[in-house]
């Protein structure tokens, strides 16, 4: 995670335009900006650069900065957490996604998982899981606030040699009519951009649902669960 100095430091400069193009500014400029010593400002600009966040070039008149695209992505990332914030905790926390085929590999999970994923969720989940596709900048906010929310956790185990990791689950509703579950596994082969769906039955054949169908999967906070 990005420590604070380094986020402050990077907002600062991006209030100056350095997240657009290069920007001229010196120590001192920036000390002031920031209410720190003009050594502090130095050290603080060091520190990004040799952590990959900016670009420095030396000028006469003083030093050429730009954020890099690892230093865009630092300040998205604080940007997505303040708007997880200040979003209300009452409102409804909505995915949206897209159908698509799996690896393969759901039902020999899911039934390695079965007993902890019962006892967890209240019902014997079907051997298989939904594979959703996240397509758009709202659902994974929705997901970023959704991790923060308390989760199901299944703790990890060893079977037939294997060690397997632990999975967390978050209660949904499927086109706000099936009662499943979003299960993160902590090893995966999925992208980030994939979420697995678990439920007592099959969900594409229940739903009538088929490969780039559009999917809508609405959190049932764990104080709402039965």
């Amino acid at each position: 995670m990005i420590i604070p100095d380094i986020w402050f430091t990077l907002y600062s400069l991006a209030n100056k335009g350095a997240i657009h193009r290069k920007t001229t500014i010196t120590t001192s400029e920036l000390g002031e900006i920031m209410k720190v010593s003009q050594q502090t400002a130095s050290r603080r600009i060091s520190q990004c650069v040799e952590q990959g966040y900016l670009n420095r070039v030396h000028t006469a008149d003083g030093l050429l900065l730009q954020i890099t695209d690892k230093g865009r992505g630092a300040l998205l990332g604080v940007l997505s957490n303040l708007e997880i914030a200040f979003t209300p905790p009452e409102d409804e926390i909505v995915i949206e996604g897209s159908v698509v085929t799996g690896l393969g590999e759901g039902a020999y999970y899911v039934e390695v998982y079965s007993s902890k994923l019962r006892a967890a969720l209240g019902f014997k989940p079907h051997l298989g899981t939904l594979n959703v596709k996240i397509t758009n900048d709202d659902s994974r906010k929705a997901i970023g606030r959704m991790k923060n929310t308390p989760p199901l956790v299944l703790s990890g185990f060893t079977h037939k040699g294997r060690t397997f990791g632990d999975v967390i689950c978050y209660r949904v509703k499927v086109n706000k009519k099936l009662e499943a579950a979003i299960v993160i596994a902590q090893r995966t082969h999925h992208s980030e951009e994939i979420l697995e769906v678990v439920a007592p039955i099959n969900i594409r054949n229940a739903l009538d649902l088929k490969d780039d169908d559009k999917v809508t999967l609405t959190l049932i906070p764990l104080h709402m669960a039965t």
